[in-house]
């Protein structure tokens, strides 16, 4: 019987991508009862109910910072019943089968927590796990003293219920008798582990790292595609990103200078509890000169400048501090340091801006000096105001009030760089500055490009969170879009993270806007970045060089510049741009010029007919057609079913029915070629 082989070529594909792994957990969220952010003394992600006529104000719920198994914080459950019936009380984290990665059917996950137990007196506890419609208990009901952390470990399958669909869930419960009941516990580290991995690039083949801002809520798993190492505000997600990949930065969300009426942000990201203010305090609102509280938005101004407000801020961290985690870094939002003359109302007690930048100042040295000292914790405030507020001064002018207070600042959020999408649907770009005037070096106020440039590339031992903000889908969107890479690009260092925000157009990006131009493969940066035709204060054309290409960037809106290509390279769209070419930079854009192998294979013979165990050799021609050479390129045959690779040149592997090569490297225009050989059974 003759056999016809056909073999087709699958592909080939540059390696060169840093992975991270992790254990998948699906408690993640939740597991490490770190947070609790609303305040109600129970574990963001943990729910709780009673059973019985057991009264719910017998069972006090809080996190505990003192007694832990791991981390920061354990789940402190303290039953005090003195009086009425018994019943139930439990605790509870299940799988959300929702969301974007789950556990299949009769997958089997490994659940594990600690608990510690003292004190059960006419009560006990137990531990159930619930699969579909079955119940696998942990640990039976008893009222013993664990005597210490005690590790609790099972294993099981996922199952569906009695209505067909997935469940699985881990339960603590707390069982109380008539009368006086009491007993105390804690829990930590609750874990669903799979035996499958995660893993994610460590960050973009630019070199760039990804942020999450507390605007975008979309499912929590859905980011582990793409190398997204700073969350800002967003607790939950921070959660399951830190859970599985502990070098994500997580910035949790405070307000600086205002108090909140609505309801979500009070005790938490409100500083000063506008209930509080408001029936106690009703003398620290600002009030504008005809004695009316001053409205921004959805929040009133407080006066900063009292001690006692500073005071009320710092007892309002400590607490914070201890419900959400020991975090590195707090995001600061509406740190505005323009509240004056000018601005949005005069403040009846402050006759100058001058006087409430020195209550911007006298703030952060008291709060930032109690924050860091006890906490080692610094912040990170949205410069959008105002980023000239931290430099140090240049051509002779002095440092900006903003100076004093960097030993607090762990970085500098960047809302609106270097594009900000208006309300009106168009997106802007703001004035770069100039040398002299109110836009000269010595004015710190203006929110000027070469303000914010220079306040990233000058403190790149802080974190740099770029947000440029920018409407999707008008005439003008992809060039805004390119100039704000590019500038990205120029301006980026090791601590720096970016996100894309189509700020107006959120329901249409739930997980953030990513175009294929933030993929670009640049490489690592060759240095930092130089200007053409001009300098620092007024501007030019900035170049930036990369291992595999040039970024270039005009943020002057009032002339162009031009450049010559020093060799063949793409640019945005992949067009091929000869060396010698001179460019045109218009005003405000930004361009990326680049180079990349591209990697041409061909098979023979492509068909053959053959007998059963017969041998066959098959040569692998491979050619660079592109402007950059191929590193660790690798080169896969698929191997049908009933053919075993009896011999290759150079040695290959076989890889889930593949037959694989990885090739060092492929210079510009090179060759080369590959065999092997297959018998038929």
């Amino acid at each position: 019987m003759r056999i016809w082989i056909a073999l087709g070529l699958l592909g080939a594909g540059i390696l060169g991508w840093s992975q991270q792994s992790a254990s998948l957990d699906f408690f993640a969220d939740a597991g490490g009862c770190e947070l609790d952010f609303d305040k109600d003394g129970l574990a963001d992600g943990i729910w709780k109910f009673t059973e019985g006529e057991i009264d719910p104000s017998a069972v006090s719920l809080s996190l505990d910072d003192m007694v832990k198994f791991a981390g920061n914080a354990s789940q402190r459950v303290i039953l005090a019943k003195q009086y009425g019936p018994g019943g139930r009380f439990v605790i509870h984290k299940g799988i959300n089968f929702s969301a974007s990665l789950t556990p299949t059917v009769g997958e089997p996950l490994r659940v594990t927590l600690a608990l510690r137990a003292e004190g059960f007196q006419n009560a006990e506890y137990r531990i159930r796990l619930i699969t579909g419609s079955r119940t696998v208990t942990v640990q039976p009901y008893t009222n013993r003293d664990t005597g210490g952390w005690q590790v609790y470990s099972v294993v099981a399958p996922v199952e569906l219920n009695n209505s067909g669909q997935p469940f699985f869930s881990i339960y603590i419960d707390i069982s109380a008798g008539d009368g006086i009941a009491k007993g105390r516990l804690w829990v930590d580290e609750i874990r669903a582990l799979s035996n499958r991995t995660v893993s994610r690039p460590s960050q973009l083949t630019n070199r760039l790292k990804l942020c999450l801002n507390y605007l975008y809520r979309s499912d929590f798993y859905s980011y582990f595609e793409h190398p997204f190492l700073c969350v800002v505000g967003f607790d939950r997600a921070a959660q399951v990103l830190t859970r599985h990949f502990p070098d994500v930065i997580c910035a949790p969300y405070v307000y600086f200078s205002s108090t909140l009426p609505p309801r979500f942000y009070r005790h938490n990201a409100d500083l000063y509890n506008y209930d509080d203010v408001d029936n106690n305090h009703p003398d620290w609102f600002l009030l504008d000169r005809d004695g009316n509280r001053i409205l921004l938005d959805d929040y009133y101004y407080i006066d900063i400048g009292r001690p006692e407000v500073c005071e009320r801020a710092w007892q309002s961290l400590r607490d914070f501090m201890g419900r959400n985690g020991r975090a590195r870094y707090l995001f600061l939002d509406n740190v505005d340091m323009l509240v004056g003359p000018g601005h949005f109302a005069v403040p009846r007690n402050y006759n100058t801006n001058d006087e409430w930048v020195r209550a911007v100042v006298g703030w952060f040295e008291y709060v930032g000096r109690r924050l860091q000292g006890e906490f080692g914790t610094t912040f990170i405030p949205n410069v959008a105001w105002a980023p000239g507020f931290w430099l140090r001064g240049i051509s002779g002018n002095p440092d900006a009030p903003g100076v004093a207070t960097l030993p607090y600042i762990g970085g500098f959020l960047l809302e609106h760089f270097p594009t900000h999408a208006r309300s009106n649907g168009t997106t802007y770009i703001g004035p770069y500055g100039s040398a002299s005037g109110t836009s000269g070096p010595q004015t710190w106020n203006r929110r000027l490009l070469r303000d914010s440039i220079r306040l990233v590339t000058e403190n790149p031992d802080k974190v740099a969170i770029l947000i440029p903000t920018l409407w999707v889908g008008r005439d003008d969107s992809t060039q805004k879009m390119r100039f704000a890479i590019a500038m990205c690009l120029i301006v980026q260092h090791e601590n720096t993270y970016i996100q894309l925000d189509p700020r107006h157009q959120q329901d249409q990006y739930p997980s953030g806007y990513l175009p294929p131009e933030l993929f670009i493969p640049l490489g690592v940066p060759a240095g930092n970045f130089r200007i053409q035709d001009g300098d620092i204060i007024v501007g030019g054309l900035f170049i930036r060089e990369y291992q595999n290409g040039i970024v270039l960037v005009n943020p002057r809106s009032d002339r162009d510049f031009t450049f010559t290509v020093p060799r063949d390279l793409y640019d945005w769209d992949r067009n091929l741009i000869k060396a010698g070419t001179r460019l045109t930079i218009p005003r405000q854009t930004g361009m990326v010029l680049w180079s990349a192998p591209e990697i041409t294979v061909s098979l023979s013979p492509t068909n053959t007919e053959v007998l059963p165990s017969q041998t066959v050799q098959f040569t692998v021609t491979y050619r660079n057609t592109g402007t950059a050479p191929g590193t660790n390129v690798r080169i896969a045959v698929p191997l049908p079913d009933g053919m075993t690779l009896v011999g290759s040149n150079p040695t290959a592997t076989v890889e889930n029915g593949q037959v694989v090569w990885i090739v060092p490297n492929i210079p510009v225009n090179g060759t080369g070629t590959l065999r092997f050989t297959v018998r038929v059974q």
